[in-house]
């Protein structure tokens, strides 16, 4: 048993290269502190006595309490809950999560860390579901919206397609800032159809009302806009020389941006009733893409991943993701 001693790794730190990272996370002790931190708010504190000093026990992932003996599992209600692994690979992986903007498949991931193939898809389940269920604010101002085709258009269709097994319709939504500060927030949906109803449901679960909406023509957006008490500019692109991507470029930017990591990262492989995961994945990324270093991106997915009710497996492999059935849970992200 290792003794807690919970100034031994501090947050304020936080490891700025890889290297940095594999030494400060070098083993269970070290990770479990932190663990520790972000699970009971601070310090430990045990639910039975209320005594805040504890053994950690390494090979269980549980502490000890020094005062009457109750042991209490670190990772029960994580994403690490009843995993057999050590806490290093879980933080390790997490770390590989957010350290590149394309992110990491699970081929690659299970190479890295030593883990099998399945091992290494549960993990980045586990991971995505987790950022999925983050607490999110509503965008605001001036908001591009725009939706894409994952999958591909039927050539010579006059409409558009069905969604399905093989094909997705994406809604996507901009926040737009002044010139030197480029875009802003980005919001990201698996829509149901093209819709009024569907779009009125992303409208106003994603932004704010009273904010002004850039759209194109397409005849669903202004009723779904007044429904969603936005002020609605659309322009004309059906009839006119003019391309959707220069009338909306913020929103377009960011779809080339969706469309290339899943054909670069995951080979296109990616189902379709798995792909709001991976749009939680994309916008988590994308929103913190200022942020000063990995190191801090790591700190926020491991506070997700902290409060996160554990997803199983059965639910990953149903047909609708875990995090849209679970009710989400209040998380500082």
């Amino acid at each position: 048993m290792a003794e807690v001693d919970p100034a031994r790794v501090r947050d304020d730190a936080l490891p700025k290269t890889l290297a940095e990272f594999v030494d400060r996370f070098s083993d269970d002790a070290r990770c479990a502190e932190v663990l520790r931190r972000w699970k009971y708010g601070g310090a430990f504190r045990c639910p039975r006595c209320g005594h805040d000093a504890a053994w950690f026990i390494e090979s269980r992932k549980t502490d000890e309490c020094r005062a009457c003996g109750g042991q209490t599992s670190l990772t029960a209600g994580t994403v690490m809950h009843k995993s057999p692994k050590p806490l290093r690979l879980w933080f390790l992986a997490m770390y590989l999560f957010v350290s590149t903007k394309q992110g990491i498949s699970a081929t690659s991931l299970a190479q890295q860390i030593g883990v099998s193939y399945p091992t290494g898809w549960l993990w980045l389940a586990k991971l995505r579901s987790a950022v999925g269920r983050r607490t999110t604010t509503q965008l605001m101002g001036l908001v591009e919206y725009d939706d894409t085709w994952e999958g591909g258009l039927h050539e010579g269709h006059g409409g558009r397609p069905k969604v399905g097994e093989k094909k997705a319709l994406i809604g996507g939504a901009v926040e737009l800032r002044s010139a030197k500060k480029g875009f802003g927030r980005v919001r990201l949906a698996s829509m149901k159809d093209g819709s009024i109803p569907s779009f009125e449901s992303f409208f106003k679960e994603h932004v704010a009302p009273g904010s002004t909406l850039l759209t194109d023509d397409w005849r669903s957006y202004p009723a779904a806009a007044r429904a969603a008490k936005l002020d609605h500019i659309p322009t004309c692109v059906s009839r006119s020389d003019r391309k959707a991507h220069d009338v909306l470029p913020g929103v377009h930017r960011v779809f080339s941006l969706v469309h290339r990591m899943l054909l670069a990262t995951y080979q296109g492989a990616v189902s379709m009733k798995h792909l709001p995961s991976y749009l939680a994945e994309f916008e988590f990324r994308f929103n913190r893409r200022h942020s000063s270093s990995r190191g801090l991106l790591f700190q926020r997915v491991l506070a997700c991943a902290t409060v996160s009710a554990p997803p199983t497996y059965a639910e990953f492999t149903s047909g609708e993701p875990a995090y849209r059935r679970r009710k989400r849970r209040p998380v500082v992200t």
